[in-house]
């Protein structure tokens, strides 16, 4: 960039070419020189193998848009292939919202300071992270829709193929739209939670909807009336619906399929045209939060800040002999509990954390839910009454583990102060552990409460064994996850949703051991009954908790020197604007 501006002083107007040709140069380098660092290796390693499984899911929605589209087509069922259209888009919605883009490897903000017109910024901020999860999905299984809907019927191929590439543009349009301004609302920390409760409402009514309405999920009390008329209960609920939905830019996708398809051409361009207008309009709400952003607008929490002056204030009028005691939670938990200073410390700033940080509580919630949804259902079930509590545990495990991997994530730039403070790293990750273990039991304890609520309690047997595979998963997990907080840390903004916020490696390490723990758990448990011996388990798991234990122990003396080691990758990437 810099050797762009010299240009421009000699040469006149730098081309557009040329600064989106700097700007492709820069990302191309960024890119390939992070596979040079320290981890970059593990880094590419990881993506090879996670990119080819997440084209083995991509595989699933393409077929069965393509399936879907081909099928109400060949059976004259023309409105169904609104349906299919719908499903795409709420699909990219949901795989947007929990499959969000990795974070780019430069702010783009950076931009503005040098000599680009706002066309341009707002082009680059356009394609910029572009290939996101959600419009490959979408853009896959729009295509398969029209190439099934041109099977069906060649005379429609090119109403299928025009009306999907527009809908294609719309949607992605609206998510980048949507994920600009919500950026923004999520500066402050009121709008952080209210948005992640909807998200979270949102996620458990589709589970809800899921659970009641699906026959697979049907237990042997709902008579088959019953279900019948819940389906068809919610098949009205959808013609009801249809009527406004048709006005909206899936509707009107498939609807200028049907007006081709009954001849009335004008209608369809009219449809097209309305789609068209949708997908200019949210292009346009887009330009006016870059044009925002282009002027200099800062996304921050400090208009709800604390007064730190008026607090200063207040602590120069206490008494010298009170001015430096230590806040009030700290004092009142210290008398209750034997936790040495720094230990007790670090843990209750855990827990500041997770409180301010409401993504990552509401996420703590929703294991919860999903088996307060599913264990009546499966507890009906002879064959899975007694594995409710262990599938419940491993699940609510799983939503836990990926923190255990970036611990350090939430002190950003603070934990430069851990080398400066006399403290001893290894009691700050002690802190970091103990609260790991407290959060991975209550969530087990309440789940054994909801089961008993729901369902009835699980065998005594298979409640000490799942236990006691607990302690073994969890010092496994927070070993491992020890190590990679070290020496793969990333910085974790909650005011940015659409920011992937772990290393792609940790992630995949986090549910691989999440796995093979739990495959351990599940042969255990399998060959204890297999065997008629059910007590079976209980030394096996007390065996494998102790063996994790010592390895536990042998980790958190090394981790002092490991973070010594690794200060400067640590603070540098800890330190770097989201």
């Amino acid at each position: 960039m810099a050797g762009i501006s010299e240009t421009s002083q000699t040469l006149g107007p730098i081309s557009a070419s040329q600064q989106f040709g700097a700007i492709a140069y820069l990302r191309w380098r960024l890119f390939a020189n992070s596979f040079r660092r320290k981890g970059g290796t593990g880094e590419l390693v990881a993506r090879l193998i996670v990119y080819p499984i997440g084209l083995l899911f991509l595989l699933g929605p393409t077929i069965g848009a393509g399936f879907g589209a081909w099928a109400f087509v060949r059976y004259s069922r023309l409105d169904g292939i609104s349906v299919v259209y719908w499903a795409i888009t709420l699909l990219q919605i949901f795989v947007s919202i929990n499959l969000s883009p990795q974070g780019l490897s430069f702010d783009p903000e950076s931009l503005i300071r040098f000599p680009v017109t706002f066309p341009r910024y707002l082009t680059v901020r356009l394609f910029l992270g572009l290939l996101s999860a959600s419009t490959i999905v979408g853009t896959c299984a729009l295509l398969a829709a029209a190439v099934g809907v041109s099977v069906a019927r060649p005379d429609l191929a090119g109403i299928a193929f025009t009306s999907a590439i527009l809908l294609a543009m719309t949607n992605m349009l609206m998510i980048r739209m949507a994920f600009a301004w919500i950026d923004r609302w999520l500066s402050t920390r009121r709008a952080r939670e209210l948005f992640t409760g909807l998200i979270i409402f949102f996620s458990i009514g589709i589970q809800w909807i899921n659970v009641n309405y699906n026959p697979g999920f049907a237990s042997h009390h709902d008579h088959g009336a019953a279900q019948r008329a819940r389906i068809h209960a919610a098949i009205h609920s959808y013609h009801v619906a249809q009527t406004y939905l048709s006005h909206f830019p899936a509707g009107l996708a498939g609807i200028s399929i049907e007006n081709v398809a009954h001849g009335a051409l004008p209608y369809a361009m009219g449809n097209l045209v309305a789609l068209a207008l949708f997908g200019a309009l949210f292009l346009a709400v887009f330009a006016w939060r870059m044009h925002l952003e282009y002027r200099g607008e800062s996304l921050s929490d400090s208009g709800t800040a604390p007064n730190v002056d008026s607090r200063l204030a207040k602590s120069r009028t206490r008494p010298a002999d009170t001015a430096l005691m230590p806040p009030p939670e700290l004092a009142q938990t210290r008398s209750v509990t034997t936790l040495p200073p720094v230990v007790l410390a670090c843990f209750i700033k855990e827990w500041i954390y997770i409180r301010r940080n409401t993504t990552q509580f509401f996420a703590l919630l929703v294991p919860l839910a999903m088996v307060f949804l599913f264990a009546g259902r499966l507890a009906s079930n002879q064959n899975f009454n007694e594995w409710t509590f262990p599938a419940g545990v491993v699940y609510s495990t799983l939503a836990i583990a990926a923190l255990a991997y970036n611990s350090l994530g939430m002190d950003a730039s603070g934990v430069q102060f851990y080398f400066i403070a006399p403290i001893e790293f290894r009691s700050v990750m002690i802190a970091k552990n103990l609260f790991s273990f407290a959060l991975v039991f209550l969530e087990a304890l309440i789940i054994y409460g909801v089961i008993c609520y729901v369902a009835t309690p699980p065998p005594l047997l298979i409640t000490i064994s799942t236990v006691l595979w607990l302690v073994f998963a969890v010092m496994a997990n927070v070993t491992a996850g020890n190590i990679r907080s070290i020496v793969a840390p990333k910085r974790m903004d909650p005011s940015k949703l659409s920011r992937k916020q772990t290393s792609q490696l940790s992630a995949l390490f986090s549910v691989l051991l999440v796995l093979i723990v739990g495959s351990i758990g599940g042969g255990v448990l399998f060959a204890g009954k297999s065997l008629g011996m059910p007590w079976l388990p209980i030394p096996i798991f007390l065996a494998l908790a102790l063996g994790t234990f010592a390895l536990y122990s042998a980790g958190l003396s090394r981790v002092g020197a490991l973070a010594m080691n690794n200060r400067e990758n640590m603070i540098e990437e800890l330190s770097k604007a989201s």
